[in-house]
């Protein structure tokens, strides 16, 4: 239940200090499940988990707008998810 999004995000500067003040913003919402810096291309990926569109507009405005450093977001909403199994395998 409920929206996931995958978000791209593109800092307008990207400078070490400017990557860790923004992923130390966006880690400290609950609707952030995970947070991933990436290269190349967007600077962060982020999925999130919302109520509804009008939570994940809530969510864009406190995350994305209201940073004056954030140039660029690209938004995927999650149609289907054929599988879902967070694991971290040990050994090979």
């Amino acid at each position: 239940r409920g929206l996931t999004a995958i978000n791209e995000v593109t800092l307008d500067r990207q400078g070490n200090e400017e990557a860790e003040a923004f992923e130390a913003r966006v880690v400290q919402d609950p609707a952030v499940q995970q947070c991933y810096r990436v290269s190349p291309g967007p600077d962060f990926v982020l999925v999130v988990h919302v109520a509804d569109m009008p939570a994940y507009l809530a969510l864009a405005q406190r995350l994305f707008t209201s940073d004056a450093n954030v140039r660029n977001v690209k938004a995927f909403f999650s149609l289907h998810r054929a599988k879902f199994k967070p694991q971290v395998l040990l050994g090979a």
